[in-house]
């Protein structure tokens, strides 16, 4: 099995070179990541520059190889599948991100869309993020790389269905304390809000991890379920059309008066 890895913290995150290590028990591994922090990026692509710069660099993982990439999460993957190997991939994953994705923030989130090329292309792709709650915690990385472990062996049996992408989110503690796995539904809200900028001309945001902005969290989200102490796998797809109003646009459609329609 080969398996792309790729994430929007940077090349230097401790959280790929985890996920590296765990899947190269499954199959073999290149890592292609961003040479800085791309958090937020969401599904963006260097479209407008020149040139991105692609630099191989040591491992922290024997028998893997990773490059750098000037560029976004997404800029990644479509170089390590198109320029980077010569061998099919059979699965990419982002990860392990630090700090949820979840909720309304998923489309924000360079990790989850890293994938998307992936998607497209009908690879199994899978998100992997660590939910903490504070940033000077120490980051439990060994149950996330043990699901997107166990979930890579379950892709390359057949026995996982792979028409979506896989959307993992494992709260930041010890695995013993981990109370279950279970699949869930995206939560209408999120944690990344706009922050206070005083006047200033720059936007700024705030997340606040480990404390919804909603007391009252619906059971079978992703949310809830990190916030239970559970890992999170979310199951997403990407078809942008809102079908269920096809027939009403239409008919308003039907009965628009433009005079430069032909009659």
């Amino acid at each position: 099995m080969n398996i792309l890895v790729t994430n929007d913290d940077g090349i230097e995150s401790p959280g790929i070179w985890a996920l590296a290590e765990a899947l190269t028990r499954v199959g073999s591994v290149l890592v292609v990541a961003p040479d800085k922090q791309q958090s937020g990026v969401g599904t963006s692509v260097s479209f407008t520059r020149d040139s991105v710069s692609i630099t191989e660099v040591p491992s922290k993982v024997p028998g893997v190889q990773a490059y750098a990439i000037g560029g976004t999460p997404s800029d990644c993957v479509i170089l390590g599948l198109k320029r980077l190997t010569k061998v099919h991939i059979d699965l990419i994953v982002s990860g392990i991100n630090l700090g949820p994705n979840v909720g309304n923030d998923i489309p924000y989130s360079g990790t989850v869309m890293a994938t998307l090329a992936g998607y497209f292309r009908r690879i199994p792709s899978v998100a992997i993020s660590l939910a903490f709650k504070d940033r000077n915690e120490e980051m439990r990385f060994d149950g996330a790389a043990c699901v997107v472990e166990s979930l890579a062996r379950c892709i390359e049996k057949g026995a996982m269905l792979t028409e979506a992408i896989l959307n993992v989110n494992a709260p930041n503690i010890a695995p013993e304390m981990i109370k279950g796995i279970l699949v869930t539904r995206a939560a209408g809200f999120g944690y990344v809000r706009l922050g206070d900028s005083s006047g200033s001309s720059v936007i700024s945001y705030e997340t606040k991890i480990g404390k919804p902005d909603r007391a009252t969290l619906e059971e079978g989200t992703d949310i809830w379920a990190v916030n239970q102490g559970y890992i999170s796998i979310t199951p997403l797809r990407f078809d942008v059309t809102h079908h269920d109003l096809l027939p009403a646009i239409s008919r308003c459609v039907e009965s628009m008066d433009c005079g430069f329609l032909g009659k």
